[in-house]
């Protein structure tokens, strides 16, 4: 009794905790609408506002509402599993529950109805602070594209040079100022100025001088080793690589070493961080960049040169960019200096404009270069081009509508670009000369991971396939589609990656593109319909493939293991083997599914619809998919079996779920329904074993002495050494002929399959053996006797 009592206190407690939390979660929805409501009015109303702390208020209320759908999601759960248990409601027939039953079930449907009201107002709450970020982010884009078209003094006005002129003289102040207190603050430590500029020098020296080891040892060990081999698209894609590394990694290595020492001598102060971060990260660019034209064009070894150009126009194309990163890498640094320094804002955009007409310029000699030459001029006509060189090799002439285009765009915007920083349009000149560098500096590496996942898919898939004895045509037909589909998912994941930074350079907030990335990889909600995220997506993805991965590893395992070690029939082998595949592909199917989070209890309306499209149009193909279920597991025919069909005769090389190929002794294809091979006769003449009995008719001509054929006849079976000795072969007097007395030689072989050949040899001994024993083989005749002539063809009598 005290026990009963205790449980029914315990529940009456959790229910009014439970009760109390669900008045705190609606006090706390409400609440955060009537703050949407009162955000919205405020950035409707108002102009001037603070859009990044509203952005900030708007973010904090949406995550507290994630956190609350997520346990309302989770009570939901719960409620739903307790409804589950008690079963379906009585219907009007069936006899009433019990009270209690009935009071639980009403408490659980309330308790599940406030709880759905509740998710509702939490995803209206979610969609309202998407709403209102989107329109923030909206408003951001215009305000900055709307500085962008603004127009300002021209660069070329004396009034701007000036202002310029001063600003310049008081930043070369504020920066030896800056120098001056490092020198006096270091005056009266240790060793003093002198010792804390040779620890510098002796850290530039360190820097400058690690490029040399580091370049030769990772170009002696890697780039020379592979150089001896013959020069692949994929060995030219991971030079290029290598090169790009081997001025990369000196760069970190030795920016790391100067970084530090200046650290340590107190150089680098909160104010002067930021400019020596910019110089290393304009030098890491420039490294970069070298490397990657040094493996694009190679001029000194035109064998390794990924794009087929001339090393005179290689030297050309290499020095506008590398001076185009050069140029852009000094504004980075200055414009550093100035932001630290407070500059006046006159200097920066006359170092802005002058930027944007020197990268211009650069910028349009590039494009009056013609980039790409034939192959046939380079010696590299009997190479097929590649994926890795764009199908550069064609000449020029054969692609203007491309290149010729790239090159009237280039010209067209560098020519723009430089009449809007001369007329005043500085902001907008600057922001599409950085754009177009950093956009190209992005599709250079994304083109370059493009190649390399691209090469090493293929060669990975080479070697695969050079386990399989194919055919020229067909290996080139399938690397080839390798190729492409290995491309199209490196771009796929490469838009996806590069995707985030494109928009951000193109004028949208960072938080923005944070956030419908964030929707898109956690998904969203449409109309109360939950859309997957991509990371479900793509989870999804790698579960089915890893699930087919494990399939095929189980089949080969089976197939070289246990299969390779036992006498089972080859075509048991098959049939377990498909079997497995089949269980494979299904469990990845349902796995796929139950990951993007797709409830499977739903497949049972599904069953149902196509239970309706089966009853219809889809019979023969759901009769031929259980005609195979039962060829699989009764295996009245196996692939290897010769077998006689309405279709055709010949060997069965596959059984599928839908039709079953049959190969002719022609080298030709029967593709023969499932279902004709169940509901028809099947002659197989190697279900059970490949013995088999073979004839051979042959007629002799009257007046032959018999029993000496029939002795001829055995001897030639008894001397053959395909025929068995049991059953014995025996001879057959089947009639006397027309023309000839008819026997027939019938003999068994252990395999059937070289009956076309036995047959044929013990005609060849036959054949001899009469002739030799003087036995004839006559050939059809016939006697015709007259009995009468007739009258009208008498002769007259002269």
């Amino acid at each position: 009794m005290a026990r009963l009592f205790l449980i029914a206190a315990l529940t009456a407690f959790l229910s009014i905790a439970f009760a109390n939390a669900q008045d705190d979660r609606s006090q706390a929805i409400d609440a955060a609408r009537n703050e949407f409501v009162e955000l919205r009015k405020t950035i409707e109303q108002n102009d001037d506002v603070d859009v990044s702390a509203l952005e900030e208020r708007l973010r904090v209320l949406r995550d507290a509402a994630r956190v609350r759908l997520t346990n309302i999601d989770r009570e939901l759960s719960a409620f739903e599993v307790r409804a589950s248990a008690l079963g379906p409601a009585p219907g009007e027939n069936d006899p009433p529950e019990s009270a209690e039953l009935a009071a639980e079930r009403a408490a659980i449907a309330e308790d599940l109805a406030r709880l759905n009201g509740q998710k509702n107002l939490v995803n209206a709450n979610i969609r309202e602070a998407n709403d209102l970020l989107a329109r923030l982010s909206a408003g951001r884009i215009e305000t900055f594209y709307g500085k962008l078209t603004a127009r300002g003094d021209s660069p070329l006005s004396p009034a701007v040079w000036g202002p310029g002129f001063t600003a310049a003289a008081d930043t070369v102040k504020k920066v030896g100022a800056y120098f001056t207190r490092w020198g006096e603050s270091r005056s009266g430590v240790g060793g003093g100025l002198s010792q804390a500029v040779f620890f510098v020098a002796l850290a530039l020296l360190a820097a400058v001088l690690i490029f040399g080891p580091v370049n030769r040892w990772i170009m002696r060990t890697f780039s020379e080793e592979i150089a001896k081999h013959d020069a692949s698209p994929a060995r030219r894609v991971l030079v290029a690589g290598l090169k790009m590394l081997a001025r990369a990694i000196p760069g970190l290595i030795g920016g790391f070493i100067v970084m530090e020492t200046l650290r340590a001598q107190g150089i680098l102060t909160d104010q002067g961080e930021t400019p020596a971060r910019a110089l290393w990260f304009a030098l890491i660019i420039y490294l970069l960049v070298s490397g990657f034209l040094s493996g694009l064009f190679a001029p000194a070894n035109p064998k390794w040169r990924i794009a087929p150009i001339d090393a005179e126009r290689a030297r050309t194309i290499s020095f506008l960019i590398n001076a185009i990163v050069l140029v852009f890498g000094a504004k980075i640094l200055i414009t550093a200096i100035l932001t630290v320094m407070n500059t006046a804002p006159e200097l920066s955009r006359l170092i802005a404009a002058f930027v944007a007409v020197v990268i211009s310029v650069l910028l349009f000699l590039l494009c009056r270069t013609r980039l790409w030459r034939g192959a046939a001029s380079l010696g590299l006509a009997d190479e097929a081009p590649d994926a890795t060189t764009m199908s550069a090799s064609a000449p020029e002439e054969r692609r203007p509508l491309y290149w010729r285009f790239v090159r009237r765009v280039g010209r067209a915007l560098a020519a723009g670009m430089i009449a809007a920083a001369l007329t005043g349009y500085v902001d907008l000149a600057e922001f599409a000369a950085s754009r177009i560098y950093y956009l190209s500096i992005i599709a250079a590496f994304a083109w370059f991971i493009r190649a390399i996942l691209v090469e090493l898919a293929s060669v990975l898939w080479r070697r695969r396939e050079e386990s399989e004895e194919l055919s020229k045509e067909e290996a080139t037909r399938r690397f080839h589609n390798i190729r492409f589909w290995n491309g199209l998912v490196a771009n796929t994941l490469l838009i996806i990656a590069t995707a985030p930074a494109i928009l951000v350079l193109a004028g949208v907030p960072p938080t923005a593109v944070r956030d419908g990335f964030r929707q898109a990889l956690f998904g969203f909600n449409i109309g109360g319909v939950q859309v997957p995220s991509l990371a479900n997506i793509f989870f999804a993805i790698l579960v089915f493939i890893a699930v087919m991965l494990l399939t095929r590893i189980v089949q080969r395992s089976f197939r070289a293991g246990p299969f390779a070690h036992s006498s089972v029939d080859p075509g048991v082998q098959n049939s377990l083997i498909t079997l497995i595949g089949y269980a494979g592909l299904l469990i990845a199917i349902f796995a796929g599914i139950s990951t993007v989070g797709f409830d499977l209890s739903n497949l049972a309306l599904i069953a149902g619809a196509l239970s309706v499209g089966i009853g219809f149009g889809l019979q023969s193909i759901v009769n031929n998919f259980v005609s195979g279920l039962i060829l699989l597991f009764e295996r009245p025919i196996k692939v290897g079996d010769w077998i006689v069909t309405t279709s055709g005769e010949g060997t069965v090389k596959r059984i599928s779920v839908r039709s079953t190929e049959i190969e002719t002794f022609d080298r030709s294809s029967i593709i023969v329904p499932n279902s004709e091979l169940i509901s028809s006769t099947v002659t197989n003449w190697t279900h059970r074993n490949k013995i088999g009995r073979v004839k051979v008719p042959i007629g002799v001509a009257y007046g032959s002495d018999v029993e000496k054929v029939k002795e001829i006849l055995l001897r030639c079976a008894h001397e053959h050494p395909l025929i068995v000795r049991y059953p014995e072969p025996f001879v057959t007097w089947q009639d006397f002929g027309a023309s000839s007395l008819d026997f027939d030689l019938r003999a068994y072989l252990a395999d059937i399959s070289s009956g076309l050949t036995v047959r044929t040899e013990l005609r060849f001994a036959i054949y001899k053996a009469f002739a030799e024993e003087g036995i004839e083989i006559p050939f059809p005749q016939r006697d015709v006797h007259v009995k009468s002539w007739p009258k009208l063809a008498q002769p007259k009598d002269s």
